[in-house]
């Protein structure tokens, strides 16, 4: 499902978000927003639980493949810490 409003922003930069989209977000009075921008120019509208949900093990995998290799690189960059405080 799209679902396409338009919005207009007041003198200080507020906006009001449309009913239909509070309630696709299950959004209500004091919760949170989150706004991520893209490169395209394009905002993506979600809530801090939903985006941690949807980037949750991206990075997998990036300081190693087993838990003995992600620890050897947390000693090794603890190690590199410690020299620079010298």
């Amino acid at each position: 499902m799209t679902l396409t409003k338009v919005v207009r922003l007041g003198r200080k930069g507020q906006m009001v978000l449309p009913k239909e989209v509070r309630a696709a977000l299950k959004l209500e009075e004091g919760d949170s927003v989150l706004i991520a921008l893209q490169d395209e120019g394009q905002a993506v509208l979600t809530t801090p639980e939903r985006y941690a949900a949807l980037t949750r093990g991206m990075l997998r995998g990036t300081w190693g493949q087993t838990k003995e290799e992600v620890e050897r690189y947390l000693q090794r960059e603890r190690a590199a810490w410690e020299r620079t405080k010298d």
